[in-house]
């Protein structure tokens, strides 16, 4: 009797492996059909990764759990490397890096070298961006490294016109020339027209780097007929481009505006914004030069519209990728709280079932033998403990999630308070201006001014569009130091040839006012400091000292230093500010008053000064008195 129940429970205890053997079985006959769904749903996010953001992003939610589900790893990998991409080309660096790691990770453990190749190169190229040589070169050397065992010629080529472009910058100009080189080499070997026509480009910038113009010039012409006949207008519009900049540098003017307007055509067919104004911002300085002021205000006005454009379209894609990644949190928390609770249920029903099943067991247990009840008992005192310990590690959870959740709120609150001001900026400062450009052209156009009028108007509207441009380019600059969240990477920088740039970019309004600009620092006098934002900090300090110093006035600037800081002083002799003025200004809020000349301002720029000088370690220091003059002293660590 007793050897029957013991053969009867192997038979239950056998039966769900029996079950589960065939179902293995289905699962193996069915795992290429699966695999293959995986990687047609990869490739469709891929396509729509542009266009249709949210879509794209919720297939590989679908991917990720059927690739974690059947163990497909190379498809897994994949899934993190295309939503890698989503956010890196939005914006959001940070969490693409680390979405990037984890596709990393995963193609390492499971040996999936073609995923390798394509995450180490996109990482090298991230890396590069950052100025972070050393590791860009590493990874992109492990790529070339499993490209050479795979074999693949072509990704040979592309890995070694990538690292030929990274010793460029590290300055190791012979490894440079080399590498790229052996990339043409490839190339032309493997009738690979895309790897032929980066390598020239890039041959190009090195020989440009090098000052050696010949070479350079025939190296773009090469790529640029490549170019044509790949029909890529974005390669043409930056062969152009560099064709141009040399010409520039050689004084050729005339035949760098033609190079630069076939540029600007190409950057048009191909939508790329920043070519666009690259080549428009060029055409105006060359036409400025040459005293055509018709073409250098016709220019004026393209670029304006470039700017214009790029912004509204930038402006409303970064908003709709922003609710889209809300929205996506959100649909996460959810699934987190729904999943908790059916753990939850879960948990107490099982704990239902085996309490009373333990009672049964108990219960028979007492009646056969007084000892094995006593064992049952202590062994029902631990599964109570093991609960116990269970019931406390889901409390803990659901604590740390709820600190999560007002996290992330806290961070939704700010993303608001900064869109309202972002927007208010906008429709009040930005589009005011824009509007009245249009009312002013319409009534030139229509002829209904005289000519007194109509210049007196022009002059108007050109003063309008380079505070409307300073204002962009602060709106930019405060934008990016907000959402981007990357690392500094501070550089030493000439203070002299700093102020020498800001003195020809400041020339118009200081030939306005006919105020003398007086560069008092030494041509070894260097601050540390992120590029970019100091030129910000400074162009708004200039032009400030501008707007507010009279008719035949002075603005010099003079640099200090000492053992922990150094110290970059403006001083005008400008209308200065009285004691109230003062404190409204160093309140740190928004202030604006007219100039000397009734320029007017947004109340912006020092703003953005503090908040930049403080990302840098600097302070904003201001010194003032009503009818004699500012000194603002811009103080930096060394």
């Amino acid at each position: 009797m007793k050897n029957r129940r013991v053969h009867l429970l192997v038979l239950l205890a056998l039966i769900p492996c029996l079950l589960f053997a065939q179902k293995g079985e289905q699962l193996e006959a069915s795992n290429d059909t699966i695999f293959h769904t995986i990687d047609s749903l990869n490739q469709a996010a891929f396509n729509m990764k542009r266009s249709k953001v949210n879509q794209a992003l919720k297939l590989l939610d679908s991917t990720k759990n059927l690739s974690m589900k059947y163990q497909y790893h190379q498809g897994l990998s994949t899934a993190y490397f295309n939503e890698a991409g989503i956010y890196q080309q939005n914006g959001f660096s940070k969490r693409a890096l680390g979405i990037y790691q984890m596709a990393l990770e995963n193609s390492s453990l499971h040996e999936d070298s073609i995923n390798l190749v394509r995450i180490n190169n996109q990482l090298a190229g991230y890396y590069a961006e950052e100025g972070k040589l050393d590791e860009a070169l590493r990874m992109s050397t492990e790529s070339l490294e499993i490209s050479i065992r795979k074999g693949n010629k072509k990704e040979i080529a592309n890995i070694k016109n990538s690292i030929g472009l990274i010793e460029t910058k590290r300055k190791n100009y012979p490894r440079a020339e080399s590498l790229l080189k052996e990339a043409l080499q490839i190339s032309l070997k493997e009738k690979y027209v895309y790897g032929q026509k980066k390598a020239f480009y890039n041959l190009g910038l090195l020989a440009r780097v090098k000052n050696d113009t010949a070479t350079a010039r025939a190296y773009f012409q090469n790529s640029l007929s490549l170019d044509m006949l790949l029909n890529d207008h974005y390669g043409m519009a930056s062969n152009n481009i560099q064709l141009a900049e040399m010409l520039v540098l050689q004084q050729r003017n005339s035949e760098a505006i033609e190079l630069a307007k076939s540029a600007y055509s190409c950057a048009v067919l191909s939508g790329a914004y920043n070519l666009m104004t690259k080549t428009a911002t060029l055409i105006r300085q060359q036409y400025q030069r040459m005293g055509d002021l018709p073409h250098t205000s016709a220019w004026q006005d393209t670029l304006i519209s470039v700017l214009v454009t790029k912004n509204e379209n930038e402006t409303q894609y970064a908003s709709n990728f922003i609710e889209i990644v809300k929205d996506k949190e959100s649909q996460k928390l959810t699934a987190e709280s729904e999943k908790e609770k059916a753990n939850k249920r879960a948990n107490s029903q099982l704990l239902i079932i085996l309490v009373g099943s333990l009672m049964l067991v108990v219960m028979a247990l007492m009646v056969i033998i007084t000892f094995m009840s006593y064992r049952k008992q202590k062994y029902l005192s631990q599964r109570l403990t093991k609960q116990n310990a269970i019931i406390e590690e889901n409390a803990s959870s659901l604590d740390k999630l709820n600190k999560e959740i007002y996290s992330k709120n806290q961070l939704l609150e700010e993303d608001n308070r900064t869109k309202d001001k972002l927007l208010s900026i906008i429709s009040h400062d930005l589009r005011n201006p824009i509007t009245n450009t249009q009312t002013i052209l319409s009534l030139i156009n229509k002829g209904a001014l005289t000519e007194e009028e109509s210049k007196t108007l022009l002059e108007q509207l050109e003063t309008q569009y380079i505070n409307t441009t300073g204002l962009l380019d602060n709106l930019l600059g405060w934008l990016k130091s907000q959402i981007t969240g990357k690392e500094l990477e501070k550089s030493d920088i000439n203070v002299y040839e700093l102020m020498n740039g800001m003195h020809l970019e400041q020339k118009i309004a200081l030939m306005r006012k006919r105020i003398k600009f007086i560069n008092n620092t030494s041509s070894d006098s260097n601050i540390m400091a992120e590029k970019e934002m100091i030129k910000i900090i400074f162009r708004n300090l200039i032009t400030n000292a501008i707007k507010f110093t009279p008719l035949d006035g002075r603005i010099e600037i003079s640099f200090t230093q000492d053992d922990t800081h150094s110290y970059v002083r403006i001083k005008d002799s400008g209308i200065g500010m009285s004691e109230e003025i003062l404190q409204k200004v160093n309140a740190q809020k928004y202030f604006t008053r007219t100039g000397t000349l009734q320029e007017k301002g947004s109340g912006f720029g020092l703003i953005l000064c503090r908040d930049l000088l403080q990302k840098q370690g600097g302070v904003l220091l201001i010194e003032s008195a009503k009818g004699e003059g500012s000194t603002f002293t811009v103080k930096l660590p060394n």
